[in-house]
């Protein structure tokens, strides 16, 4: 049983590293995926004990890049005795619709975890659609081909400053390579800039971490906050000067023994001449459920949801989720957010009670499409 349980747990981790090779699809620096795979592998080698290598594949099925399989290894192991085990991964990525990825990953605890440092470094080639910038053009449906080609690290260091906040720096870098598939789109606003189809992003910025959660995975009680404001500096390498500011936040509370509700809210908002693939995407990292990310984009996005998490009976749980938000041309445009609502259910099985981690199949319904999702870990 205990063995079952410590490859579950290992399982978790690794699903994590299917969000970092998806990142080039999802036109987005390696930023979120690698929090979420930081926050999954952590959690899952708590019980690691020495050195521990697992090798396993891992299935995963989300719209934007369709089903797909990753291969990846972590080793967990604790040299200094923390608290949090180092973790290291490497993995690689396949999906339906030609898209594949390949990267590592390190994480690592120092000071009785004081201090937490996390790396990241890959390449992935991704085939998505583009469809223009702004509501009218998500509304539309139109899109054109590209085939994206990105090399991609992150650095972040943060320091505990008092108990459950971390803040400290980020360094991201992105080279993207983008190429249109479908020359001479039928709408003007579905070309790229050439200047933007061939650039560097340079980003460095604070980030804040506030973590009350009583379980990384799948919580029953608590709040995780974080905010990040990352600026691309062309004395660092980027080709341009824009900013991004991203805050989100979840509140879990148990209603009941066996229901836990689970609240997400998050805004986003970049500067002018940010480029068409940082800007900010609606749908991303699950903020609702049923889109496309990528499909709607602009310089500011908002999104609030709710789920109801019940258990039914055994390893069997159901969930039921809904929420709202929009896209704007900036944050001092929000008045004039186009409204995106979204909502859905799903199943949930929980392969060792021990590790309290579920496997997650999610129906969503948003405006204009609908979308299945498998996965490992809740989706917030």
């Amino acid at each position: 049983m205990g063995t079952r349980c410590t490859i579950c747990s290992r399982l978790v981790a690794i699903a994590g590293l299917a969000l970092l090779w998806a990142a080039p699809a999802r036109a987005y620096p390696p930023d979120e995926p690698v929090k979420e795979m930081s926050e999954n592998a952590k959690a899952a080698g708590a019980m690691a004990g020495g050195h521990d290598l697992l090798v396993v594949p891992i299935p995963l099925s989300n719209p934007t890049l369709g089903s797909g399989l990753t291969l990846a290894g972590v080793m967990f192991y604790n040299p200094n005795q923390s608290p949090e085990p180092w973790i290291t991964g490497v993995g690689v990525m396949k999906t339906s619709n030609g898209s594949w990825g390949a990267g590592a990953f390190h994480s690592m605890s120092l000071d009785h975890d004081r201090f937490r440092i996390t790396g990241f470094a890959g390449y992935g080639n991704a085939n998505i659609k583009f469809y223009g910038i702004g509501p009218h053009a998500g509304d539309r449906g139109v899109s054109v081909k590209l085939d994206e080609k990105g090399t991609g690290a992150m650095l972040q260091a943060q320091m505990r400053i008092v108990k459950n906040v971390y803040i400290g720096p980020r360094y991201q870098f992105l080279d993207l390579k983008t190429t249109i598939k479908n020359p001479n789109p039928i709408f003007p606003d579905l070309n790229i800039p050439p200047f933007e189809a061939d650039s560097k992003l340079s980003q460095i910025g604070p980030v804040l971490t506030y973590d009350r959660r009583d379980n990384s995975l799948n919580p029953r009680n608590g709040e995780l906050f974080n905010i990040q404001w990352m600026f691309n500096v062309k004395a660092l390498g980027s080709d341009f000067s824009s900013d991004k500011i991203t805050i989100a936040g979840n509140v879990y509370r148990p209603l009941s023994k066996t229901t836990v509700l689970a609240l997400h809210a998050s805004v986003c908002g970049a500067s002018k001449g940010t480029p068409f693939y940082d800007l900010c995407l609606y749908g991303m990292n699950n903020d609702l459920r049923g889109y496309e990310a990528g499909r709607y984009r602009d310089g500011a996005t908002w999104a609030a949801q709710a789920e109801i998490r019940q258990h039914l009976f055994w390893r069997i749980g159901a969930v039921v989720f809904g929420g709202v938000g929009g896209v704007s041309p900036s944050l001092g445009h929000l008045t004039d957010t186009k409204f995106l609502p979204a909502g859905g259910g799903g199943l949930r099985f929980q392969p060792s009670r021990k590790t309290n981690v579920n496997l997650r199949l999610d129906f969503a319904v948003g405006k204009h499409s609908n979308a299945l999702y498998f996965s490992i870990a809740e989706a917030f």
